[in-house]
């Protein structure tokens, strides 16, 4: 499988991941037929199809991502930043301080006014989709230094965090289209994975 649609795929899930009442059934419908198009595997394609056809009303898709992701009630809130999954509480320096290094290298500058922590999800996995992007488009002298930038998100942060994600949405009795997300980040974070080692 190429690049272009997984850097296509990864910033649709930033974006689910960061705007909980973003309407992306268009955007969702689009990369199925594009993933079906490049004979994508159906890690990644099962995943995508749920999402599709899960039927989360908007108005009630930021109460359910509230429910999950900001306070739960009921159950434990499913934490969207990697330090928390990783260190038990936010902007654990032994995160924050390696994937600032890579988003360093790769002069990317988090908005200074957004108020969301560097190591959420969505920003991780939109730094993946720049760094993808870069390996497709970018000059092809700086080719080597993007792909072993993204190896190092990919295989240091996104593994381990969408891994624990995925794992605790089930518990907490996610609506499908949650869930699907949370897979589909897993399974596109393997295949990223597979594709750059073969570059």
């Amino acid at each position: 499988m190429s690049l272009a649609p997984l850097a296509d795929l990864a910033q649709l899930l930033a974006e689910v991941f960061l705007e909980p009442d973003a309407d992306l059934t268009a955007d969702l419908r689009e990369a199925l037929a594009q993933l079906q198009g490049e004979g994508a595997s159906q890690a990644l394609l099962a995943p995508l199809t749920r999402m599709t056809g899960a039927g989360l009303d908007l108005a009630a898709q930021p109460v359910e991502y509230a429910r999950l992701f900001r306070h739960a009630l009921t159950t434990d809130t499913v934490h969207l930043f990697e330090s928390a999954q990783a260190r038990g509480h936010l902007m654990a320096p032994a995160v924050i301080g390696p994937l600032q290094a890579i988003y360093d290298a790769a002069d990317i500058a988090v908005d200074e006014d957004l108020v969301t922590p560097p190591d959420h999800l969505g920003l991780e996995l939109a730094c993946l989709s720049y760094l993808l992007g870069q390996v497709v488009e970018g000059d092809l002298a700086e080719r080597a230094a993007f792909v072993e930038l993204a190896q190092r998100l990919l295989r240091g942060h996104l593994q381990p965090f969408t891994a624990a994600v995925a794992e605790q949405l089930p518990q907490v009795a996610a609506h499908p289209y949650y869930l699907g997300a949370a897979e589909l980040a897993v399974a596109l974070v393997a295949e990223a994975v597979k594709v750059v080692a073969d570059l």
